[in-house]
């Protein structure tokens, strides 16, 4: 008797251990990553503004020589964010990104135009150190990398960036 109270806890053990364990335990999901950083606004903003938005590439221009504007565009592009609030002063934003490096984070003002995209200008770009020159960003899984700010200037639009 003892050993067939001892056989059915086993069997019943063996059959329904495993499905009494799904859907149990730590979520191997790691947290989102990404950058978040603060845009200032300098200089008026100009009445043919359609929208600004932030660009994430995981290049800069000058790493990418041969290319065109628009294949530049389709080969470095990773995420752009929604349209920024307009006529504001500043505004924090933030972006999901997977972990790596990323080349470019820039501020881009696109004209209230027909054909926009070949308006588009760059009003910005995070720098580190060194005016003038773009830095890099290294994003970490699972964790935001803070401070990736912008000054992004009306009065000294970008027309001769190598990219717009």
């Amino acid at each position: 008797m003892k050993r067939l109270i001892y056989c059915s806890l086993w069997l019943a053990w063996i059959l329904l251990g495993p499905a009494c364990y799904r859907g149990h335990g730590l979520d191997p999901t790691l947290p989102p990553s990404g950058i978040r950083g603060h845009i200032t606004f300098t200089g008026a903003w100009p009445d043919s503004t359609k929208e600004v938005r932030i660009a994430v590439l995981d290049a800069y221009p000058w790493e990418a020589a041969g290319l065109d504007t628009l294949g530049f565009v389709m080969q470095h592009l990773v995420v752009f964010s929604d349209p920024l609030p307009l006529s504001v002063q500043s505004y924090d934003y933030e972006l999901k990104l997977k972990p790596g490096i990323y080349g470019w984070i820039v501020a881009a003002w696109f004209p209230d135009i027909p054909n926009y995209i070949m308006g588009v200008k760059e009003l910005g770009a995070f720098e580190s150190g060194t005016p003038g020159k773009p830095a890099s960003v290294l994003v970490t899984a699972g964790l935001f990398t803070e401070h990736v700010d912008i000054v992004a200037d009306f009065a000294n639009v970008r027309r001769s960036s190598p990219f717009f």
